[in-house]
């Protein structure tokens, strides 16, 4: 029997003052596009950082069969993870923040060679950014901003990709090509994506799972008309 992607066991994780995902499980039997949903403060930015090693949880996860490993160089290579915020404080040439995606296949001390570069010109060129390569990151906008650190993930190349509202702030156009991109992933390259959204109608013409955290017991749903729909009502109503 071939292993699940993913695996939840009887998840627990908070925060000293308050618990906020309880008894959580689910399973993910193939590379999937799972998007995460609910009220704010049901959970969910809690979740992807029990699973990148920021905060300390009860329960097992399962990635391919093996159990997550607690160190963080080691989760590294199973796992990719955007924030909400990534800020960058100093000035650095798009091209360079790319090619650090290759950052987990380097030796400490290590030098990026024309080969990194030329994977970094390939997925610039892929996500139709090449223009911004020699453009200095903080000058660019919100949507640019976004693609750049997009580009760096596919660079990264896990088997599982964690993404914390990567749509926020962005125009219409941008959004659409953010979950144009991410479903890619899966169909393409074999990636299970865990994306936190509020853009939900964004979620209609995609295939995969919806996860309501806000709901007493959260457990998969396939994404459709009627599933989105629904839950949005849900949402309309404040946190139970």
């Amino acid at each position: 029997m071939k292993d699940s992607v993913l695996e939840i066991k009887e998840l627990v994780a908070g925060y000293a003052e308050r618990v906020l995902i309880r008894n959580l499980s689910f399973l993910v039997p193939e590379p999937s596009f799972v998007a995460i949903i609910g009220h704010n403060g049901s959970g969910k930015s809690t979740f992807l950082k029990a699973l990148t090693g920021q905060i300390p949880y009860q329960g097992q996860v399962l990635v391919q069969g093996q159990r997550l490993p607690q160190r963080t160089g080691a989760i590294a290579k199973t796992l990719s993870y955007l924030p909400q915020k990534n800020n960058v404080a100093f000035p650095v040439l798009v091209r360079e923040l790319v090619v650090m995606g290759l950052f987990r296949h380097k030796k400490l001390l290590d030098h990026y060679t024309s080969a990194d570069y030329a994977q970094a010109d390939s997925v610039l060129h892929h996500l139709q950014i090449s223009h911004l390569s020699n453009r200095t990151f903080t000058d660019l906008s919100g949507g640019e901003q976004q693609l750049v650190w997009l580009a760096q993930l596919m660079l990264q190349n896990t088997p599982l990709v964690l993404l914390d509202e990567p749509t926020q702030q962005l125009d219409v156009y941008h959004k659409k090509r953010v979950f144009d991109l991410m479903a890619s992933w899966v169909k393409k390259q074999q990636q299970t994506v865990l994306c936190i959204t509020h853009d939900l109608l964004n979620l209609l013409p995609l295939q995969g799972y919806l996860l309501n955290l806000s709901h007493p017991q959260p457990t998969l749903e396939p994404l459709s008309l009627e599933t989105v729909l629904a839950h949005q009502q849900l949402l309309e109503n404040p946190l139970p």
